[in-house]
């Protein structure tokens, strides 16, 4: 169902959102940002737009083990050929589909295999420069590094650049990959310090160092499959520039460091888009020159777009099991990373610094994204001039100029003191920058300091990073992963511990790389919380930041009287593949919960747990996203900004909200037929209404009429929903749905708290009791006997143990350790000329009871489809 590639117009000073669609043809898209970071202009009605994927190509993961034979069937299945497949990442393969073959089919087939790990689209992905400007000499000055206040900025709003280079000036031994557009190596202030693989530097068509690659003496080219990563767009030399523009040579600019090797990788082409295939690639080529000796610290990474790719997160992985930072721009589009993920900055792996953008009076930047819990630190990237290709000099805006500041310091911490591993490294950035109020919306609150982390001393970062949300949509026993940063400089702070209400016990959170916990001795304590029964929770955070863990009820859902609401409205102004929040003078029950606002995007899909802006529709429950709702979920463009509004109808305490997606078209099929549809909350209670006044595209669309390729349902939580269908045409034009909560099970739910016992240390020939309590969770009577074996018995409780209509019972438990060690009674075990050796067994360690199985659903389970037979109940 996705996504056709129209021709594209070419627009100077856009943020570029530019594809290379299979065969390698460029093709342009225009997407222009204003300078304050606005949300993109409309393009006009038959405006072409660039592909969110390449067309016909794929990335899928094959289980450990899976034989050649095995990988050819797939590929025959799906009608597809190898491309190529990735070291770094083991068993990973792109392929291209044949011509006719669409991504979603190919994905479905490739998906239904057990030796399919993942398959996914090979999304596009652009540089984040947010604005161009012309060579102006108001903009020449290196403020980033040394503000005085000139051209209106604010004295020392700066990353102390000057101060840092009293102790340390960088060290050639040191190398920064820039992941870009390439770099012009020849550039007068950038040449000495290029990385060069001496060994291939001869051009003799050969590859020299065995390493896969021949004369790649700077790099590599993975956009144009060559070995040579010169820039022809200027994106990646304006970032190699930040990081390492020679210092003191009486040219140009500096760099944050005056001696560093740059060593460029170019996966974004001449119009500054590339492929996750081919970032992948130059991952894989980081990890090679890292495993060959080369002291690459951290990778520089200015681009974003597409979707979630674990084929991605697996190479960003990958690099950190070699000790490379991954330094990523959190984007331009001013949003919250907390409640929609930017990737690959969003990543929940722990060698990623995310960073967002200051200005040159320490205020964030317009264009910045941000994030509370998901975006690390800021630095300078408003008006930055640095190198451009062909012996030039620019200024450039965006979270891709504020990057490279932080890869710098990173390779100048590395310079100082060579035994600093990318934990430390991380951890210093972090800690030392200087507290800046337009930063309150990230992890550290800080603005990067390169002084302050080179000479950090007693600096404590305490700061939640799991869960993300403040709300979390539970189900009983699923964990829910619960992690913290807590450093102090460049090491670990100490454990940390969250408090469960009710019931005030603890949570110790510990950073020992097991389990949830990535790495040993990074500072992120992790731990999890599993509820056990369908109650709302808080989890206090050292600090008093307390997390909301709540149960909202599964729907129902039935045809309904078609009641459209007329509205004016508010518009939202959203462009493509955005979300805005909407919060309404009265709260909003979803499921039973009361939450304050809900999160709508252009896509006809909205969420009460955070933005989703996936373009990408999939089947319900979808265990990336907590809640969904999802009157019409499908790949719908905004021509402009005036298409998805909200407005407040009637009078408490019977308000109404409503949300309506007005005249969307189909991504593919700029200038046809569009949709029109709404949504309606209830102030005085649970129910949503979905009512549809035109649900078909018509022409070369017509494929998607009547939710023909979109989702339509209602997600609780990441495994419970109700779905009226997934990519088939079942809502037809002045129809309505009404959504209801279901009724409590009356079926019995047995659940068992807690679910293990420890009993501690029970002296041999002694006894101890412990108490467990059993809860039905659902309805009706649960009725039953307990039962153990030795040294455990039940003491009490265990005749009958009854709990009615959600009560529960209590049964006690005895733990008696065993009589002294006995080798035989009244047998014949010795013989003569034999011996038997006693020796002193090790302490007994505590006994430790397990309730298996500590849920036990009575009812009869099954998916009830809703039926549509039901008598129409008209909507309040």
């Amino acid at each position: 169902m996705r996504r056709l590639s129209p021709t594209a117009l070419a627009h100077a000073f856009a943020v570029l959102t530019l594809a290379l669609v299979a065969g390698g043809a460029p093709m342009v898209a225009q997407s222009p940002q204003s300078p304050a970071g606005g949300n993109p202009q409309d393009p006009g009605a038959g405006a072409t737009r660039a592909p969110r994927e390449v067309e016909g190509e794929l990335l899928v993961r094959f289980r450990r083990g899976t034989s050649n034979g095995a990988r050819t069937a797939a590929r025959v299945n799906a009608g597809g050929s190898l491309v190529r497949a990735f070291r770094a990442v083991p068993d990973l393969e792109q392929v291209r589909l044949p011509q006719g073959m669409s991504v979603s089919d190919a994905l479905a087939r490739y998906r239904s295999r057990p030796d399919v790990v993942y398959a996914e689209p090979n999304y596009v992905l652009h540089a984040l420069q947010s604005q161009t400007t012309p060579n102006d000499p108001q903009f020449g000055q290196l403020w980033g590094l040394n503000n005085a206040g000139q051209s209106g900025g604010t004295a020392n709003a700066d990353i102390n650049a000057a101060e840092a280079w009293s102790i340390t000036t960088g060290s050639s031994n040191v190398v920064v990959a820039v992941i870009d557009t390439g770099a012009d190596y020849t550039h007068p202030d950038l040449a000495a310090n290029m990385f060069r693989n001496t060994a291939d530097c001869n051009a003799n068509g050969i590859d020299d160092d065995g390493n896969g690659y021949i004369d790649d003496c700077y790099g590599i080219d993975t956009a144009n499959h060559d070995s040579d990563p010169m820039d022809d767009h200027g994106h990646g030399t304006h970032t190699a520039g930040t990081i390492g523009a020679a210092g003191n040579n009486g040219v140009g600019v500096v760099g944050v460091n005056w001696n560093v090797s740059v060593m460029p990788c170019k996966f974004l082409n001449a119009n500054g888009s590339g492929s996750i295939a081919d970032a992948v690639a130059c991952l894989d080529y980081v990890r090679i020159m890292k495993d060959r000796g080369v002291n690459i610290v951290a990778t520089s990474n200015s681009w974003g777009g597409g979707g979630y790719s674990q084929a991605l997160y697996d190479a960003i992985d990958a690099q950190r099991q070699r000790g490379i930072l991954f330094i990523a721009a959190a984007g331009n589009s001013t949003s919250n990373n907390d409640t929609g993920g930017h990737y690959p900055s969003s990543y929940d792996l722990p060698n990623i610094i995310s960073v967002a953008a200051t200005t040159r009076t320490d205020a964030l930047a317009g264009f910045s994204s941000f994030g509370r819990h998901t975006v690390h630190v800021g630095a300078p990237g408003l008006e930055i001039l640095s190198t451009t290709p062909n012996n030039t000099y620019s200024t450039f805006s965006g979270t891709s100029m504020a990057t490279p500041h932080v890869s710098g310091v990173a390779a100048l911490l590395k310079a100082a003191d060579p035994s600093r591993d990318w934990r430390a490294i991380k951890n210093l950035i972090l800690a030392s920058g200087d507290t800046i109020p337009s930063l309150a919306n990230t992890v550290t609150g800080k603005r990067l300091n390169a002084y302050s982390a080179l000479t950090c001393a007693n600096s404590i970062v305490t700061s939640r990073l799991h869960p993300a949300s403040s709300f979390v949509s539970a189900t009983v026993n699923e964990p829910i992963k619960l992690a913290m940063l807590n450093i102090n400089c460049a090491n670990p702070n100490g454990a940390v511990s969250v408090t469960v209400m009710p019931g005030g016990w603890t949570i110790p959170l510990v950073d020992d790389g097991t389990g949830n916990d990535q790495a040993a001795d990074d500072g992120i304590y992790t731990g999890e919380f599993v509820p056990a029964i369908e109650q709302t929770y808080t989890l206090t955070f050292p600090g008093g930041d307390v997390v909301t863990v709540a149960f909202p009820q599964t729907y129902s859902v039935m045809p309904a009287a078609y009641a459209y609401r007329t509205i004016a409205g508010t518009s939202l102004n959203l462009s493509d593949d955005k979300v805005a929040p909407v919060t309404p003078p009265f709260p909003l029950s979803f499921g039973g919960v009361t939450l304050p606002t809900v999160f709508v995007g252009d896509n006809g899909i909205m969420s009460f747990s955070g933005d989703i802006t996936d373009y990408f529709n999939v089947p319900l429950p979808a265990g990336s996203f907590e809640t969904v709702v999802a009157p019409f979920w499908d790949d719908l463009y905004p021509s402009g900004p005036q298409h998805v509004y909200w407005d407040v109808v009637g009078t408490a305490p019977h308000r109404e909200l409503v949300i309506e997606w007005r005249n969307l078209e189909m991504w593919s099929c700029p200038g046809g037929g569009t949709v029109t549809f709404q949504a309606v909350f209830f102030e005085d209670g649970s129910d949503i209404l979905f009512n549809y006044a035109d649900t078909l595209f018509g022409g070369a669309c017509a494929a998607a009429d009547n939710g023909g390729s979109a989702t339509v349902g209602v997600q609780v939580s990441p495994a419970r929903a109700t779905e009226i269908s997934f990519d088939a045409a079942t809502i037809d034009d002045h129809t309505a749905l009404l959504w209801t909560l279901q009724p409590p099970p009356s079926s019995p739910v047995m659940n068992v708290v807690p679910g293990a016992v420890d009993f501690g240390t029970v002296a041999l020939g002694a006894s101890l009791d412990r108490t467990l309590t059993v809860q039905n969770v659902g309805g009706g009577t649960l009725t039953g006997s307990a039962a153990t074996t030795a040294p455990f018995s039940i003491v009490s409780g265990g005749a009958c143990a009854a709990a009615d209509n959600g009560g529960s019972a209590t049964v006690g438990v005895q733990v008696s350790p065993a009589r002294a060690t006995q080798f035989s009674f009244d047998a014949a075990t010795i013989d003569d000329h034999t011996a038997l050796l006693w020796t002193l067994q090790p302490p007994p360690s505590s006994p430790v009871m397990n309730v298996v199985p500590g849920a036990v659903d009575l009812s009869r389970s099954g998916r009830i489809s809703p039926n549509f037979s039901r008598p129409v109940r008209a909507p309040r």
